[in-house]
């Protein structure tokens, strides 16, 4: 008789963690380009100064509300976490349907919806971990959390556009609303597992906590990559504690961002995730300001074409999500990460170097399939080097530098685009996303090897510790 193997097992409250996601995430999909970014372009004619200041003042919020949810998940629980999420989203999708608006209005209360998407971030990147401490596992959690965002992509904005079509943008943010609404349903079984887990919001904090302590002693991130190991030998158990690396430690305290900023520069795997993360985001902060305007004035079409655009981009993700799942765990690692942003940059250049709908059409597809990819091959590493008492300030550092670096560009935007145009911009910046990564695996290459090899032969017992500390 052939044996078969087992199917593959997913941890409980995931399937409720998927719900939340895809719903939260539809509904500011549907609302978030076409409400905010569409109806200063198209409606109220913004030129490419105040785009370039909105997607600023847009990008700190969502910097701002990592920041927060991250703080809230770690002292209060994810259901203090999901209750603000969902209010806060709620609220502002409500506002737009009864304020008279203008730019400086458009703007207030966009930026009040993208902080609002920086705490719906944590469920993508923090949750998970929550779940399980298994790596395979993790790998499946991170991948279909993937698939519903970017199934989330692609059908909001196709959602939102069709709403566009017949009524004013800002009919688009009442979708929103609803789809909020059913996420707080879908929450309900997942608050259920969260407390049968981790107990109350403090018990919660102080567990994890306790449990980050051990993880010192697991000899994964802290040998130094390529061999020095006296500079970067900072325990992760001191950190997670809420000691410091030169003087005693108070395991009862609770860590700070302070604690978890250092966690993440002084880890090798962590510091490289974190800077070619943060480079090749700043490569995409060009887009934000300008690709309304390539819309309009280079590909010529009109408002809804950015929903059909983001939604090919939202298939493509879907696709690129689905293939994570396929990847073997010997391939789980930095280098295939840096490979993935480099496949991403060539998928940009097609996308925006012609006046071909077409072609946009076809690189909006192939830059949905290598991001899909990448975020749930990313979440997977940060969750697997990442103790549990700063998991999640650690993920909102890492989002809080990736979303921060798109507003780098910003300011050169406008100028740039005065002298080169809005396609040449774009086409710079994309070539500037290929080019970072793979300066990096041709000038890193023995740095990133011995991650690779320390990831290889560390997470299994990593993994150990972190089953404990469940």
């Amino acid at each position: 008789m052939v044996a078969h193997p087992a199917p593959a097992r997913l941890p409980r409250g995931t399937w409720a963690l998927v719900a939340v996601r895809f719903l939260l995430y539809l509904g500011m999909q549907a609302a978030y380009f076409i409400g905010v970014i569409g109806t200063l372009t198209y409606r109220l004619g913004a030129d490419t100064v105040y785009l370039s200041v909105t997607v600023g003042v847009l990008a700190a919020a969502v910097v701002a509300g990592n920041a927060v949810g991250g703080v809230v998940s770690s002292m209060r629980g994810p259901r203090a976490h999901t209750a603000v999420t969902l209010g806060c989203t709620l609220a502002v999708s409500l506002a737009f349907q009864v304020v008279e608006l203008d730019a400086a209005r458009v703007l207030g209360l966009g930026a009040l919806f993208s902080f609002s998407m920086g705490l719906n971030y944590l469920f993508l990147s923090a949750y998970p971990a929550y779940l399980t401490a298994d790596a395979d596992e993790l790998k499946r959690v991170n991948a279909l959390m993937s698939v519903a965002s970017y199934a989330s992509v692609a059908a909001g904005p196709a959602l939102g556009a069709a709403v566009a079509t017949a009524l004013p943008s800002e009919r688009v943010f009442l979708v929103a609303a609803v789809l909020a609404l059913a996420a707080g349903a879908a929450a309900v079984p997942l608050m259920r597992t969260c407390s049968a887990v981790y107990g109350t919001s403090g018990e919660a904090g102080e567990r994890a906590c306790a449990g980050a302590a051990g993880v010192r002693d697991t000899g994964g991130d802290t040998v130094a990559a390529g061999g020095d190991a006296a500079g970067d030998t900072v325990a992760a158990g001191e950190l997670a504690g809420g000691g410091t690396a030169g003087g005693g430690t108070d395991a009862n305290a609770e860590p700070t961002f302070a604690d978890a900023l250092r966690l993440v520069m002084v880890t090798p795997s962590l510091a490289l995730l974190f800077w070619v993360g943060l480079l090749s985001y700043a490569g995409y902060g060009a887009f934000d300001p300008l690709e309304s305007l390539f819309y309009r004035d280079v590909l010529k079409v009109d408002i809804a074409w950015m929903g059909w655009l983001s939604s090919a981009a939202g298939v493509g993700s879907v696709a690129g999500s689905v293939l994570a799942l396929k990847v073997p765990r010997r391939h789980v690692n930095v280098r295939t990460l840096m490979l993935l942003i480099a496949l991403e940059g060539a998928a940009c250049l097609l996308y925006v170097g012609t006046p071909h709908v077409a072609c946009a059409l076809g690189g909006q597809l192939l830059l949905g399939v290598a991001f899909g990819a990448i975020t749930p091959l990313q979440s997977t590493l940060v969750q697997l080097h990442t103790p549990l008492g700063v998991m999640g300030r650690v993920n909102s550092i890492m989002n809080a530098g990736f979303n921060g670096a798109g507003v780098l560009p910003l300011e050169a935007a406008p100028a740039a685009a005065a002298a080169f145009g809005v396609q040449g911009v774009l086409v710079g910046a994309s070539a500037f996303v290929i080019v970072v990564p793979v300066a990096c695996l041709a000038l890193l290459r023995r740095r990133i090897a011995c991650i690779v090899e320390d990831e290889r032969r560390g997470l299994p017992s990593r993994n150990k510790t972190r089953q404990e500390e469940l």
